[in-house]
């Protein structure tokens, strides 16, 4: 799983600001639902981002402030410097989260800007905004994240349409 957080300008020219990939035992993501949420806070240039994720009876918590480059996962302080990516393992074990590693990766991509789903823009004209990146867009950027998730390692009691969907998003990380 993980969480990522950028800034895109009006051309769709992107900077990766924090990736987090968050690493539990095989298959720990599927038990029970999902959700998630996030915001900011601080205007049109956000002081801090949050975002929470409930995801296989596990509960997480992160809070990014990309001018100091600190981050709070689960509330604890992680200093960041100028790495963009954190390393979290351990997030369905009795003594929770364990953050394992930070480093930087190339921050920068292209997305494609879309018209925002809403229609009212109030004079200002046509609203844009900029097409999801995945994850793995990133991921396969380091073979050290990409190890990370531990693709090789059998995941028990998948069902066939699971086990197709697990490979399948692995198949994407590893792609050149």
């Amino acid at each position: 799983m993980a969480t990522e957080m950028s800034d895109v300008d009006a051309a769709g020219r992107g900077t990766l600001q924090l990736l987090i990939l968050w690493r539990g035992s095989p298959g720990w993501f599927r038990q029970g639902g999902g959700s998630g949420g996030g915001g900011s806070m601080g205007g049109p240039h956000p002081t801090i981002r949050s975002e929470w994720i409930s995801q296989g009876g596990v509960n997480l918590t992160v809070r990014f402030d990309p001018a100091a480059r600190k981050v709070w996962i689960q509330d604890e302080e992680i200093v960041l410097d100028d790495a963009n990516v954190v390393l979290v393992d351990g997030v369905d074990s009795p003594a929770g989260p364990e953050v394992v590693r930070t480093l930087r990766i190339d921050p920068e991509y292209e997305t494609t800007m879309v018209p925002a789903p809403y229609g009212g823009s109030m004079g200002r004209g046509r609203q844009m905004r900029p097409q999801p990146t995945p994850a793995q867009t990133f991921i396969r950027r380091s073979p050290e994240l990409v190890e990370f998730l531990q693709c090789a390692t059998p995941v028990a009691g998948l069902q066939p349409y699971e086990q197709k969907v697990f490979d399948m998003w692995c198949s994407w990380v590893m792609q050149p």
